[in-house]
């Protein structure tokens, strides 16, 4: 068990560190692009960005967890071939995606086409380099994954840095910095996994994994979806001033989020391989993930809104006082979805996508009214009320939906589930032994 602390205790560091470096970037470009531009215009970019956060999470949900969940425990030559299916299919929704926003930029006002043309061209690199990154925390190799961000954010600040000292530091140019960042961590990231994106097997991935994406797609639209498409509500509702000042929140609780998706990616694939451990065992893990991303998402909430004004405009420019206004609401909705990790991860570790996916069915529809509600009645405040109160009232539902799914889990021997600790990863069959033991049809 002392060996088993440690490989966690080891995956959980590298994850954060990877995490805070991939956050890293998208702080600093929202950041440069409110202090350089108009609030309307940080407004324009935050619906852009908004749109590119929908599109990874699709990416997420046909390449990113069907890897980890279901090639977590692979040999190396089949999660490269898996990899390189997986990367096929990210490329190919990054080229249709990129087509689709570039032809809506052209029916849109100026600062909202410039915002999207220039995701449009660098969104291929963006859903690869990504998908590389789940492969790395799929094979357990975060390490990997920090290299590749670490990369990305050198690559970006030196490009803006010289940009801005060019005073050519607008919304497309550091944008497009942005991505050529992406571009370099990409590069690298194929290199380290020696694969390149197999774009002709792209339809056989998304076919032979579609009896777990049919669960996960709609579950991520339903879900992280929805929440995208509620802050593009808002804009449409309000003003584009409005998205602005829950994208600055967004930003300065952009490190409870890194934290967040630090520990998660480093749970589900750490479950993944040992699905054998007792339901006891994984009840106190999640219920110990939970705990201690809820404290120190309260402690960080505290600290955030002693934060003197003079610091938030220093950061934000004309975009703080919306951010002020919505700063408590944003944090209470950051608590409440920080503890749904510790189930919620050990769910999509034991693959209930099932499970997960009835929960986000629900919570999807539920949350659009609310801010459509909470819009209407209160504009930017209004909506991030609504945000909190659908996280809070999620929330029991991730517990008791882990609890049913732990008692409903097949007993497993003392003797079996020791050997499964001991041995980690190589005590769980790999998915392609699982698919060979399946009688034929």
């Amino acid at each position: 068990m002392a060996g088993l602390r440690t490989r966690l205790l080891r995956s959980v560091s590298w994850s954060l560190v990877d995490q805070g470096l991939s956050a890293l970037s998208n702080i600093l470009l929202s950041v440069l692009i409110a202090r350089s531009v108009s609030a309307g215009d940080f407004g324009a970019f935050s619906i852009a960005f908004v749109v590119f956060g929908v599109l990874i999470a699709l990416a997420r949900s046909l390449v990113g967890q069907p890897l980890q969940m279901r090639f977590a425990s692979s040999s190396p030559a089949g999660l490269r071939h898996a990899t390189a299916d997986g990367l096929g299919a990210a490329l190919l929704l990054a080229l249709v995606g990129a087509v689709l926003m570039a032809g809506a930029a052209l029916v849109c006002p100026p600062p909202l086409r410039e915002a999207l043309l220039a995701m449009a061209v660098v969104l291929p690199a963006l859903l690869v380099q990504d998908s590389c990154r789940m492969a790395f925390f799929a094979v357990g190799r975060p390490r990997d994954a920090a290299a590749i961000d670490a990369l990305w954010t050198v690559v970006m600040l030196a490009l803006m840095g010289l940009l801005i000292g060019l005073g050519r530091g607008g919304l497309a140019e550091l944008t497009l910095a942005w991505g050529v960042g992406a571009a370099a961590a990409a590069g690298l990231g194929l290199a380290l996994l020696r694969v390149r994106p197999a774009l002709g097997r792209a339809r056989g991935w998304l076919r032979t994994h579609w009896d777990l994406t049919r669960y996960l797609l709609p579950e991520y639209l339903l879900g992280l979806g929805a929440m995208q498409l509620a802050i593009l509500l808002v804009g449409f509702l309000a003003a584009t001033e409005s998205v602005g000042a829950l994208r600055a929140a967004q930003v300065l609780l952009g490190p409870l989020g890194v934290i967040g998706a630090g520990v998660f990616q480093m749970v589900v694939p750490e479950v993944a391989r040992r699905q054998l451990l007792p339901s006891r065992t994984l009840a106190v893990f999640a219920s110990a993930v939970a705990g201690s991303l809820g404290l120190v998402t309260a402690l960080y909430v505290v600290g955030l809104l002693l934060l003197p004004d003079r610091w938030g405009v220093t950061l934000f420019g004309d975009s703080w006082p919306g951010a002020a206004a919505v700063l408590l609401a944003m944090g209470l909705s950051s608590l409440a979805s920080a503890m749904a990790n510790g189930p919620a991860g050990v769910l999509y570790g034991l693959g209930q996508a099932k499970l997960t996916f009835r929960i986000h069915a629900v919570k999807g529809p539920v949350l659009l009214v609310a801010v459509t509600v909470g819009t209407l009645s209160a504009g930017a405040v209004g909506a991030a009320w609504a945000l909190a109160l659908t996280e809070a009232a999620v929330l029991p539902a991730w517990v008791l939906t882990l609890r049913h799914a732990l008692r409903n889990r097949p007993v497993v021997p003392d003797a079996v589930t020791t050997t499964s600790d001991v041995q980690g990863a190589d005590a769980v069959p790999t998915h392609e032994a699982q698919l060979e033991e399946q009688p034929r049809r």
